[in-house]
């Protein structure tokens, strides 16, 4: 078994202000470990630090770094003490990635992965942890999709992902120690998607819009065990320069998961079933014998979620 370098210095996380960016903060802070947290502005900053109250003195092991990834300059922290960095910072909404948003989508899921990739390199961090995402499979015949599964994105989100990938790799080549990480249907607290706006719709007896027919398919995980697997990643050099699936271990189509969420709140939906306006994934789960392999298991389930709403 490869042992894992234990780390010693501080990590940065880009998106901490993000869903998935701000349980990992809550989850490395919990180890102990030290932070620099990039948010896009001084608003979302503000609303990561009310999440990190509930963490005594959690000033001392927290840096803040506003930085919108966007703008012509980016202006890094200093960077001599920071160990690994996990980069979350993304466009990630499926329905946005449209021609007027090519540019936003470009610059942040292809050009910023690279400015950051070629700094650590100079820097000579000693991890980069690139999150990119199940969609870069786009539609596929054979489940579930494993880490050698072709690459097929449908959708510019997708697609802007997967040069992100080749982008990290091409760092990889000339040295760079690297993970891609690929979520899948991420699900938790302080989130807004899919769960949460069913819930909501069915609460205020309104028309709850369905693109397709509704038996789309996707196999959620809870960020706390995607906390866990990348707790395992981190500066683990079984990892470098290898990519991991982080699935849920269930599917559950749409229509399924609406019927979760009625019969724990007792109402019935107002379904309206619309036409999709976007490429979408119909089926999308992942074998996760891989991340297995470094010790991971499955604690949190959709089902005892929804229930404890």
């Amino acid at each position: 078994m490869v042992k894992q370098k234990l780390l010693k210095k501080r990590i940065l996380i880009t998106g901490a202000t993000g869903f998935i960016g701000s349980h990992l903060c809550l989850y490395f802070l919990k180890k102990g470990l030290k932070i620099i947290a990039q948010g896009s502005s001084s608003k979302s900053i503000a609303t990561l630090k009310e999440k990190l109250k509930i963490f005594q003195n959690h000033d001392e092991n927290i840096e803040y770094w506003q930085q919108n990834f966007l703008d012509e300059t980016i202006k890094f922290p200093d960077f001599s003490d920071i160990e690994a960095i996990i980069h979350c910072a993304a466009a990630t909404s499926v329905r946005e990635g449209t021609l007027e948003n090519y540019e936003k989508y470009f610059k942040l899921n292809v050009i910023t992965p690279k400015i950051l990739a070629k700094k650590a390199l100079e820097k000579e961090i000693d991890h980069f942890i690139h999150l990119s995402s199940g969609q870069v499979y786009g539609h596929q015949s054979i489940f579930p999709i494993t880490e050698k599964t072709v690459k097929n994105p449908i959708n510019l989100y997708g697609i802007s992902k997967l040069i992100g990938e080749h982008v990290i790799a091409s760092f990889g080549i000339l040295g760079l120690k690297y993970t891609i990480v690929r979520p899948f249907s991420v699900f938790g607290t302080g989130q807004s998607n899919i769960i949460s706006l069913i819930k909501d719709k069915i609460l205020k007896d309104e028309s709850l819009t369905i693109y397709g027919d509704g038996t789309q398919t996707r196999a959620f995980s809870h960020v706390k065990d995607f906390c866990r697997a990348l707790g395992l990643i981190i500066n683990n050099r079984k990892c470098y320069s290898e990519d991991y699936n982080l699935s849920g271990p269930k599917e559950y189509s749409v229509n399924n998961l609406i019927g979760l969420i009625s019969n724990k709140l007792n109402k019935k939906p107002n379904i309206v079933y619309r036409e999709a306006n976007v490429n979408e994934i119909k089926r999308n789960i992942a074998a996760v014998n891989k991340i297995q392999n470094l010790g991971f298991s499955f604690t949190e389930s959709l089902e005892d979620f929804i229930n404890n709403q």
